[in-house]
């Protein structure tokens, strides 16, 4: 493992969740997400009032995507020296991971679409802003298995110095099964259940910006403690 590019990889994540947030906070506004129960017309008005921070947000956030995927490949390395010769760990966590940056990247196209052009019917853009928020908030299953992986990965670590505390592990299965709740947005367009509701949005998203500061300080430790030499990167 290269120290190195493995610090390269937590300052992709931290990217990623900084440079998200900013895409969803301050162009988009989307925090709170806009409201599933918009109708065609108000849809359309929105995506044509605020076009531009609206494609300046999926902008962001279609190249953030990828940002995830170095941030996979560090945890994936990490992983690997708690296996010994097997694989299968690291190699789940990142496939899923690139599985999950589809999940980041086809909306933002989607609703790049949905403001880039005015003039269209507003039950067409109304079916291509559903569509993005659909994938966005069910896409769930990369990030269950990618967290599945790596509560086992953690219980199997039996070393005298643990990469992570065995509460990490059930941290993981935490996170993975209130993930679950976001597939009630296929049925609910009010309410706790839907796409801006409590146990759809709020709950996961805080879980998920919890896991990311969790995992970027274990990892960096992780890599600090390793007995490979740290070059041209600050920590």
């Amino acid at each position: 493992m290269n120290k190195t590019l493995s610090m390269y990889g937590i300052w992709s994540g931290a990217a990623f969740v900084g440079l998200f947030l900013i895409a969803f906070v301050f162009f988009a506004q989307w925090v709170p997400p806009m409201s599933p129960t918009l109708t065609a017309e108000q849809v359309a008005a929105l995506f044509s009032e605020r076009s531009v921070p609206l494609r300046v947000c999926a902008l962001i956030i279609t190249l953030v995507a990828a940002l995830y995927l170095p941030w996979s490949v560090m945890i994936a390395e990490l992983v690997q020296k708690t296996q010994g010769e097997s694989r299968f760990l690291s190699w789940t966590i990142i496939t899923c991971a690139v599985l999950a940056s589809i999940t980041f990247f086809i909306p933002g196209y989607m609703w790049a679409v949905a403001a880039f052009r005015e003039g269209r019917d507003p039950q067409i853009i109304q079916l291509i802003v559903d569509l993005g928020w659909l994938i966005f908030i069910t896409g769930i299953g990369p990030f269950i298995i990618q967290y599945a992986a790596l509560a086992v990965a953690i219980f199997q670590d039996n070393s005298d110095q643990p990469l992570f505390p065995r509460w990490f592990g059930y941290f993981q299965l935490w996170i993975l099964v209130s993930f679950f709740s976001a597939l009630l947005a296929f049925f609910m367009k009010t309410g706790p259940f839907a796409w801006n509701g409590l146990f759809v949005w709020w709950i996961p998203l805080t879980l998920f910006t919890l896991w990311f500061l969790l995992m970027a300080v274990y990892c960096r430790r992780a890599i600090l403690n390793s007995d490979l030499p740290l070059k041209g990167l600050p920590v």
